[in-house]
């Protein structure tokens, strides 16, 4: 659909990406600033349910419209600008995928093949032994033009060829194998309870050149192919390995058979509240960490073991250390005598309280740092807000 609406708009020719701006087109980064000035006098575009938003609060100012192919050196470069400055509520930026100049190879698409076969509803006298003559005749033809095929792994084309003398017998069980294959009815509840190891086994057992066809066909065509996995042995080796893994998986990710998710470098990305724009952020923010690790001379098993750390990001902030001799301080919750009949344990940490309210222990856990100048107006707000915690006993050195 975009790349319609791409082809509808006046685009700039040469350019692999450009950006629209209230009716306004250009492929150039430094021109942006110029088209956003009077861009509200403009008509705004139109935007579709589908549209790709970057999330921002503010959705009433002007609509930037990104026409341009993911992973190219131009959308980098306008992406770096337009987020920007949708962070600062300035715009409303939106992805339309756009390529220059689209391959003619077709693109598969998954999902389920449906016939709408609408029947006649008049009653005509035919004659039954011809219908069926027609039929057998039409059968062997059809024989004849896939006797090569591959039917449930059997190449009847030649066996027929080794076995000349079973040519009817062959011709019958290719015509089972085909009727079961596209058997649909329901299947009883003991056929169910092994079939997604009978698929990996399937999957398992087919050469790797031909492993990832088979797994497409089967999770693309499944109602289909249910009945035929019914029949499939498992091993036990594999049975075995496949439940140590979902046991592994459970214990340490917590995933339940049959459900997936998305790890990046450790990070657990959720799909409900990730996009390809926080997600492409994410990618920038872990490639900068894994560049300045390898720069550093962690590499290998290190450097993912390093990624794997929980550690967060400590930004712009900073830490004080208050053991420093010049910081003094007013009371000791351990050594004062007005806090003596306070329990000492640590103990008491672990009794419930009401939210908000600090434990009373004697321990110096929780401080209160000052930085003020007496000079300043609004020290004395600060004074009194300390008296105050002092005067009621709060657990607060």
């Amino acid at each position: 659909m975009f790349q319609q609406i791409a082809a509808d708009e006046p685009a700039p020719e040469g350019c692999s990406a450009f950006v629209v701006i209230h009716e306004k087109h250009t492929c150039k980064t430094n021109e942006i600033k110029k088209l956003l000035k009077k861009a509200t006098k403009r008509p705004r575009p139109y935007l579709f349910k589908g549209d790709h938003k970057f999330p921002t609060l503010k959705e009433n100012g002007p609509v930037v419209l990104l026409y341009a192919e993911m992973g190219t050196k131009d959308f980098v470069k306008f992406h770096k600008i337009l987020s920007e400055k949708a962070q600062k509520e300035e715009i409303v930026y939106v992805l339309r995928h756009y390529v220059q100049k689209p391959k003619s190879r077709k693109m598969y698409l998954s999902g389920y093949g449906v016939e709408l076969a609408i029947k006649s509803t008049e009653y005509k006298a035919v004659d039954d032994t011809q219908i069926k003559g027609t039929n057998s005749t039409s059968e062997v033809e059809d024989d004849e033009d896939e006797e090569d095929s591959d039917v449930q792994g059997f190449l009847f084309g030649r066996l027929k060829q080794m076995h000349p003398n079973l040519k009817n017998n062959l011709k019958e069980f290719k015509k089972h194998l085909i009727e079961t294959t596209n058997n649909m009815e329901p299947l009883k509840v003991w056929e169910l309870q092994d079939l997604s190891f009978q698929a990996a086994a399937r999957i398992m057992s087919t050469p790797v050149y031909d492993a990832l066809k088979v797994m497409k066909d089967i999770a693309q065509n499944f109602p289909i192919r249910a009945r035929s996995l019914t029949r499939v042995s498992v091993d036990k080796e594999l049975r075995n390995e496949i439940e140590k893994n979902q046991k592994h998986f459970y214990e340490i990710l917590g995933i339940q058979p049959g459900e997936a998710r998305l790890f990046l470098n450790g990070l657990h990305i959720d799909m409900d509240f990730h996009d390809p724009f926080s997600i492409l952020e994410t990618l920038k923010l872990e490639g900068k960490v894994m560049h300045g690790l390898h720069e550093l001379g962690i590499k290998g098993e290190i450097l993912s073991k390093f990624m794997r750390l929980q550690v967060h990001p400590a930004g712009d902030s900073y830490a004080l250390d208050i053991r420093h001799s010049s910081i003094v301080w007013v009371n000791n919750i351990e050594k004062d005598h007005s806090y003596s009949t306070w329990p000492a344990s640590y103990q008491e940490l672990l009794k419930p309280a009401f939210p908000g309210v600090i434990q009373q222990i004697r321990r110096n856990l929780y401080n209160l740092v000052l930085f003020i100048d007496p000079i300043q107006e609004d020290t004395n707000d600060y004074m009194k807000l300390a008296e105050l915690f002092s005067h009621h006993n709060v657990p607060l050195r």
